[in-house]
């Protein structure tokens, strides 16, 4: 006797569909895609704006350590002060044209590189030293050391005001 076979059995094979690919993207996917593109996008711009207003305080700290290398050279502690005072005011007035900087002299100078600083550094006895090209003879009790390493760290304190749009800011 045959068996009686089974209706299931006569059935087709079950097809299943394909596997969902990764292509298209869903709207998720591209939202977020160009999400990341203008956040790096941002990105590069605020670094590349930040990295140019910089310009200046990297130029003012590099001439002033070719300014400490040749007062190690030379040993001339009244020329090195002058050509610090020279580069401070020089900074001063490209970065802050609007600060009264090239009329002041004296404690009033040294007051207002405070204030830019937002720090008192000069209010010290390196920072007064700063004071000694008003008095050539006496520039040989000088401690060029501390005075460098002061002006040092007023060019690391300083905070640089933003340009104004079509102003340069490299000379």
């Amino acid at each position: 006797m045959n068996k009686a076979s089974n209706p299931l059995d006569q059935l087709p094979p079950m097809v299943l569909p394909e596997a969902i690919g990764w292509w298209p993207l869903a709207i998720g996917w591209w939202l977020v895609i160009v999400f990341c593109l203008l956040a790096t996008l941002a990105i590069s711009l605020y670094c590349i704006r930040r990295y140019k207003s910089r310009a200046l305080k990297r130029a003012a700290t590099a001439e002033h350590l070719q300014l400490y290398k040749l007062y190690l050279q030379t040993n001339d502690s009244y020329h090195y002060i002058t050509q610090c005072n020279q580069l401070l005011r020089r900074f001063c007035l490209q970065q802050f044209p609007h600060e009264a900087c090239a009329s002041l002299s004296g404690d009033a100078w040294l007051q207002q590189l405070d204030k830019l600083a937002e720090k008192t550094l000069f209010q010290s006895a390196a920072g007064k030293q700063l004071l000694q090209i008003y008095k050539p003879n006496s520039s040989k009790d000088i401690d060029i050391t501390e005075l460098h390493l002061l002006l040092k760290q007023w060019f690391k304190q300083v905070k640089l005001k933003q340009p104004v749009r079509g102003q340069a800011t490299s000379q």
